[in-house]
């Protein structure tokens, strides 16, 4: 499927006009953003073109039907049948696995395996559709319970921080989690998260906000 492209043309129309020739749609099909509205100079002279981002709009059924169907190819190596529940929701896709006899298998140590259906879910959507989609998979409840958890565990952490009075870090998470961590203390004025190292051992550093010297005299 196509992904986004930019088009450019000597006005807004004329930009749309040639997206919509590339997409073989109408202008109601597209999701269009202007980046540059162009202008014609000055006696015609230093003028710029007009600029648009372009891509199709997407069908969520069709989005629905694509990810339940990698989904039950993925469960076929682990497990014989199991009941998928999708639902998307703007940018997200939401899973949830009924297989109550394999639920740990699907799962894993610590939700290991989960995570790594999980990631591999998300890779193989983004090679399928042009619009960036979160997938976000869940069984048996267990990703509901866990980040549950993991919020009660920033809020511990930003204690311990606030109390000490120095940084500390949770366990690597996915990027999604670490969002987890990051809005469950964004209200705590008295705090700051940070998402620190690179690729799968990224974690959130939660530290205590420096009070500024006016405060401290």
């Amino acid at each position: 499927m196509e992904k986004q492209k930019i088009f450019e043309g000597k006005n807004i129309d004329s930009a749309i006009e040639k997206a919509c020739e590339y997409f073989n749609k109408n202008k109601n099909d597209l999701d269009i953003k202007v980046i540059e509205e162009g202008s014609s100079g000055i006696f015609g002279i230093g003028g710029r073109k007009a600029k648009i981002e372009a891509r199709p709009k997407y069908d969520p059924e069709k989005l629905e039907s694509l990810v339940k169907e990698m989904v039950e190819y993925i469960l076929s190596f682990m497990t014989p049948s199991s009941d998928i529940d999708v639902k998307v929701k703007d940018q997200n896709i939401n899973i949830s696995i009924s297989d109550s006899p394999n639920s740990g298998l699907i799962i894993g140590k610590e939700g290991q395996t989960i995570s790594a259906l999980e990631y591999i879910l998300n890779k193989m959507v983004s090679k399928k559709w042009p619009n960036r989609i979160y997938v976000h998979l869940d069984a048996a409840g267990y990703r509901e319970r866990q980040e549950d958890n993991l919020k009660k565990q920033a809020v511990e952490l930003a204690r311990r921080a606030k109390t000490v009075g120095k940084p500390f870090s949770t366990k690597p998470l996915s990027s999604y989690h670490r969002r987890v961590v990051h809005m469950a203390l964004k209200n705590d004025k008295d705090i700051i998260t940070q998402s620190r190292g690179e690729g799968p051992f990224k974690r959130v550093q939660i530290a205590p906000r420096r009070k500024s010297r006016r405060k401290m005299r």
